[in-house]
């Protein structure tokens, strides 16, 4: 199974969110969890390899998919043998539209795109749903409301939401903006954190499972 985050900008807390999801996924399913970090920033992967000072065992390996190759799946072995496991492969993906990237997002079960309600941030969604569409990319979107203000009124969020959902599916459940997602590690999730992903991560769970008709 690959479960991709995916934007097409950065700074929308898709590598947060990223890490946030193998962290809750790991210790809630039984099958064993591989993260793959290809994003040309790497954030994932030096912050998992700064948590080996953590006195605290590994949930998961993070491995780096080499950037410099320009299609790094073109004899798509690896990604069909990602595709068909029992074990949940999860990508992280630099906030760009590349050509490197076409194969992953057309193979993936799940493309998890985390979104917010400014101006940019919904301009470059609506692009990178179209770009899914341009590679005919059969992943299920499951749109994901990020660093959410429970107290702001979005003037385009009916708009946004309308959209979006002809698309895919968009989450009941927010992730509202909180400071204790800006100090996550690879290792745990604090009962704060827990707290701050756990209606949204249940529902994606939820919607994994009865799609592909299995257990997470």
């Amino acid at each position: 199974m690959i479960i991709t985050f995916a934007t097409q900008k950065g700074g929308t807390g898709k590598t947060t969110l990223a890490i946030a999801f193998a962290n809750y996924i790991s210790v809630n399913s039984k099958r064993k969890v591989n993260v793959f970090d290809f994003d040309f920033q790497k954030s994932f992967y030096h912050k998992w390899k700064e948590d080996e000072l953590l006195d605290i065992p590994k949930l998961y390996d993070v491995e780096i998919i080499d950037e410099e190759n320009e299609q790094p799946f073109s004899d798509f072995e690896t990604l069909i043998e990602l595709k068909e496991s029992e074990e949940i492969n999860i990508f992280d993906l630099a906030g760009t539209l590349d050509v490197k990237y076409s194969d992953l997002l057309i193979y993936s079960d799940f493309i998890v795109i985390p979104f917010e309600y400014s101006n940019v941030s919904a301009k470059s969604t609506l692009v990178f749903i179209n770009f899914l569409g341009l590679l005919e990319s059969q992943a299920e979107r499951i749109f994901i409301r990020s660093k959410y203000d429970k107290g702001y009124k979005y003037l385009n969020q009916d708009g946004m939401d309308t959209e979006i959902s002809r698309y895919g599916i968009l989450l009941k459940s927010p992730v509202f903006k909180r400071n204790c997602l800006q100090i996550l590690d690879t290792r745990k999730l604090t009962y704060e954190q827990k707290y701050a992903v756990k209606s949204p991560f249940a529902e994606l769970i939820d919607h994994i499972n009865k799609c592909l008709e299995i257990t997470l």
